[in-house]
């Protein structure tokens, strides 16, 4: 009786946390052979992003006004390139010839085990879903393409954790959470401002939810203009909206339309984001997502280039939920049991 308790707990374990990891690891192997090749230009907006704080803040202030205000994401991958620059004089790493590409695989990989190991702590066996599905749309935003160079950046993954932690939060009712992880995520990318929408869709009473919102939409703005301030920034507006030039046809917001002459752009994050808006919203939590979705893809409609699909990689764990909700059921109160 004793050996069948064992067995059984063993196999509640190997399902739920062991096979998962086992994937979570393999998966971001994938990822670290796949962009270690993209670091290895020292002349690429890649390597420069990666190395923009590795000569100190001097030259930062000479960086592009869009992305230095990303400095908390800038910051962690100048300790990374250092550390890659010091495990090569020390040894060999397998894939990776430089320490550009040692310090792009790093990241990437890095970012995605954290990620996982976030959706294997809260998901369980189901988390297998969320990290296959999670790498499909990774590798779709790394697409190789004729038109445009592949760009791996260290804002790319950062905001996508952050946007699937909040995502755990916000189906387990942690409001106050939310309230604080806003604020802190937004030197990674100022993005993540748009979850301050969640607290209008909250189950609070209605003074509490606008306090809530006007709260996490003050303080996030506040780190915001701190940050801009120290990095030598405009105050706060620093997206950019034009291609090139000062024409009315210059605006991203008219260039997206035209790409949309493509069919790329309909299979963004491998297909999953027009997907969560077919899907039907069996759970009110879907459709607070759709809200915080659209705002999203309007955004990036404003002030982003829409074929540079890393620029999508937020909205794959909003997706993905949306789908795991409808295919297996609320994940919350899911069965466990083997």
């Amino acid at each position: 009786m004793q050996r069948q308790n064992y067995s059984l707990a063993w196999n509640q374990i190997s399902v739920d946390y062991v096979v998962p990891v086992l994937i979570a690891l393999g998966s971001a192997i994938i990822l670290f052979v796949r962009v270690a090749p993209i670091g290895a230009n020292p002349e690429s907006d890649t390597h420069r992003t990666f190395y923009s704080l590795t000569t100190g803040l001097e030259n930062y202030y000479d960086f592009k006004t869009a992305w230095k205000s990303r400095l908390f994401s800038n910051s962690l991958s100048a300790v990374t390139a250092h550390f890659s620059n010091w495990l090569l004089a020390k040894t060999s790493v397998p894939v990776v010839r430089s320490p550009g590409e040692l310090t792009i695989a790093l990241w990437t990989a890095g970012w995605f085990t954290l990620l996982s190991f976030l959706l294997i702590w809260f998901f369980k066996r189901r988390s297998a879903f969320y990290i296959f599905g999670t790498l499909a749309g990774i590798s779709f935003g790394y697409l190789n393409r004729l038109h445009m160079a592949v760009r791996v950046y260290p804002w790319d993954l950062p905001p996508l954790f952050f946007f699937t932690l909040f995502l755990v939060l916000f189906v387990q009712k942690k409001y106050w959470w939310i309230f604080a992880l806003v604020p802190l995520s937004i030197g990674f990318k100022e993005t993540t401002l748009i979850l301050c929408s969640v607290f209008l869709f909250s189950d609070l009473p209605w003074k509490q939810r606008l306090g809530m919102f006007i709260g996490s939409i003050a303080l996030s703005m506040g780190i915001k203009i701190i940050i801009d301030t120290f990095v030598h920034a405009p105050l706060f507006f620093t997206m950019e909206t034009r291609v090139d030039g000062e024409s009315a046809n210059s605006l991203y917001f008219w260039a997206n339309l035209y790409n949309l002459r493509d069919i790329l752009p309909f299979f963004i994050n491998a297909g999953t984001l027009i997907a969560l808006f077919l899907l039907p919203n069996t759970h009110k939590n879907i459709f607070t997502l759709k809200v915080i979705a659209i705002l999203f893809i309007l955004g990036n409609m404003l002030f982003g280039n829409i074929i540079e699909y890393r620029i999508w990689f937020e909205m794959i764990p909003f997706a993905l939920y949306a789908m795991d909700v409808n295919i297996y059921g609320d994940p919350l109160y899911a069965e466990t049991s083997p």
